[in-house]
């Protein structure tokens, strides 16, 4: 297997399990429909969580890399194309996850005040920095394969 084949599949894989960390840690616990419903994950996030980020995996294995199926130039084509996809996509995973944190920080009297209440119970605060972080460090992998 080659170097940057490699690279992309821990960048993937890094990517697939930050999702998944975020996901089942934290916004499977956000409280819905005034606390009577819970959230449950769709199809798209699916799609969107554990199988595109394997695209650039496929991408680089579909390539002169391992089965030769494409040549070099497509590969090259598609792989930046798909890495700028993911670098976007999980950067914006990332200043989401924190501008949600520093939101929900901010309103944290107004809420006490109108008796609101929270939106995430207190262990998936705990675990949002850290998976937020994660998620941030594939965006780096991401933007890192784009330089190579």
């Amino acid at each position: 297997m080659s170097e940057v084949l490699a690279w992309v599949i821990a960048a993937s894989t890094l990517t697939a399990v930050a999702d998944w960390a975020g996901w089942h840690f934290v916004w499977r616990h956000e409280i819905v429909n005034e606390g009577k419903g819970i959230r449950k994950r769709t199809p798209t996030s699916f799609l969107i969580s554990y199988v595109i980020p394997f695209l650039p995996a496929l991408a680089v294995g579909l390539g002169p890399e391992l089965l030769k199926i494409y040549d070099q130039g497509f590969t090259t084509v598609a792989c930046k194309i798909l890495f700028v996809l993911m670098g976007i996509l999980t950067a914006g995973l990332t200043a989401s996850g924190y501008s949600w944190k520093s939101r929900h920080d901010e309103s944290a009297d107004s809420r006490n005040l109108t008796g609101q209440g929270e939106i995430l119970p207190k262990a998936a605060m705990e675990h949002l920095t850290w998976s937020t972080t994660l998620i941030g460090f594939a965006s780096i992998s991401w933007w890192i394969l784009l330089l190579q």
